[in-house]
């Protein structure tokens, strides 16, 4: 089983955003992303965590802002109002999952659409279902550009997207269309999962839940993308049951060592992206 390991990828896209940041530099843009957490969970930590490291190496400021577990849902809204008003601001990632009692969907309307860096808010996610792309979120992204990265043919295949998360399962299945794959998405009320998935060349599964995914479920040969991310006692791992499908997937994207890094690589270039977007309006000449 070959593994479809992502830091050679996160390394190249990397490379390319060092540059663009250096340009922006010589402009005194400093481009900044405000990571805003209410009572983060532990996979959600890791992933700041990453990204207050990488945007370090990168030369982006990311600040981590924590609100306590019993904010409510106008503080929040407050809070992401302050970073989209922030014009030194130019990117907000709103860390999830959220307590119960607050409402991701009202919540997202909030940020200022285009510093929402991680495609949420409903322009972003309208732009993506109509087909036209601007910033889309990026583990689904991610889940694309590694599938390329390792020349995984995906125009004409059979794809099933386990999981129907606004921020995975349905932005990945929107992303494989595009690639003209044909799509099944795949959730907790489907019949017979394993029906569906063993007919699939591409297995995508989102579903956080460790070892969902097992050798019986796939067709001999099938690409599984592991994009779960569980914190256990012995560690992170997916929701591929790696022994499992071992013998049987023809290649498997490892968790550490898959996903992981290129999701940080895109959401980071996303930042630079809207640091350019952003300073490139303000300097636009008024008639």
């Amino acid at each position: 089983m070959r593994l479809l390991h992502g830091r050679p990828l996160a390394e190249s896209i990397n490379a390319a955003t060092r540059e663009r940041v250096a340009t922006l530099e010589r402009r005194n843009i400093l481009p900044r992303l405000d990571v805003i957490s209410v009572g983060i969970d532990p996979a959600a930590s890791t992933y700041q965590e990453r990204l207050v490291r990488s945007g370090k190496n990168l030369g982006i400021d990311v600040r981590a802002i924590a609100l306590a577990t019993g904010a409510v849902e106008a503080e929040v809204a407050s809070r992401l109002q302050i970073s989209s008003a922030d014009r030194s601001v130019h990117g907000i990632l709103m860390l999830t999952p959220l307590p119960a009692s607050l409402d991701e969907a009202r919540l997202v309307e909030a940020m200022a659409p285009a510093k929402d860096v991680e495609g949420v808010h409903p322009r972003n996610a309208g732009l993506l279902a109509a087909g036209r792309p601007h910033f889309v979120p990026s583990t689904a992204e991610g889940i694309i550009e590694l599938l390329k990265f390792h020349q995984v043919p995906l125009r004409g295949a059979h794809a099933v997207v386990v999981g129907r998360s606004a921020v995975v399962g349905r932005p990945t299945a929107s992303l494989l269309l595009r690639e003209d794959a044909t799509v099944a998405i795949a959730h907790s009320k489907s019949s017979d999962l394993p029906t569906l998935t063993r007919a699939a060349s591409v297995v995508v599964v989102a579903v956080g839940r460790a070892g969902f995914l097992t050798g019986d479920m796939l067709s001999p040969g099938a690409i599984v993308i592991d994009a779960g991310i569980n914190v256990t006692p012995s560690g992170i791992t997916g929701d591929v049951n790696v022994e499992s499908v071992t013998g049987v997937a023809g290649a498997l994207s490892p968790v550490p060592g898959g996903l992981g890094a290129v999701t940080t690589s895109l959401l980071l270039r996303n930042v630079v992206t809207a640091a350019e977007e952003q300073n490139e309006r303000r300097r636009a000449p008024r008639h």
